[in-house]
């Protein structure tokens, strides 16, 4: 029987995961997924994150993971007190690599990329990318924040991708730090 290797789902089907409660044991088809994509997820809704939470955290074998945020404009309390709540006794063991897409800079992001950093033993790249007008604040102060999370991994490269559109020309600067 073949077996589940790349997982590609909207963040609006993490609100149909949840229905009816997270189940105490995975699905067995997460157990080989060794790529997750999560596109369009909005961490304006605290059942949304834990499912997010949960299907990642299922993955025993996810090596790469890229989600795509929705652009929230405002600090949702409850989603950010769901994502400090996180603890795994799983964690994510053998993801190696992270992408996020739409990256801001707001705290329910901050604590969302605190439990990454701290439930992966092995990550060794994050990559991070928004365009420069959507950013809350530079990708050195993310750099100098995330930097001061408890991580898993010691050896993490974070790298910042800003890309500034203005005047329908296209600039980018890209910010790379190594611990």
């Amino acid at each position: 029987m073949p077996s589940l290797l790349e997982l590609n789902l909207w963040g609006s089907t993490l609100e149909y995961l949840i229905k009816g409660g997270l189940p105490e044991s995975p699905p067995t088809a997460l157990n080989n997924i060794k790529s997750l994509i999560i596109s369009s997820m909005s961490l304006r809704n605290a059942e949304v994150v834990s499912s997010a939470v949960y299907l990642i955290t299922s993955c025993p074998k996810l090596q790469d993971l890229t989600i795509d945020f929705y652009p929230v404009r405002d600090i949702v309390e409850p989603a950010v007190q769901l994502l400090r709540a996180q603890s795994s006794p799983y964690g994510v063991v053998k993801l190696q690599r992270v992408r996020v897409n739409m990256f801001t800079g707001l705290e329910m992001e901050m604590e969302f990329m605190k439990f990454i950093l701290a439930s992966a033993p092995v990550l060794g790249e994050i990559f991070i990318w928004n365009c420069t007008r959507f950013l809350f604040r530079s990708c050195k102060e993310m750099i100098d924040e995330m930097k001061e999370f408890r991580r898993a991994s010691a050896n993490v490269e974070f790298t910042f991708e800003e890309i500034d559109m203005e005047g329908g020309s296209y600039e980018h600067e890209e910010v790379m730090e190594v611990p």
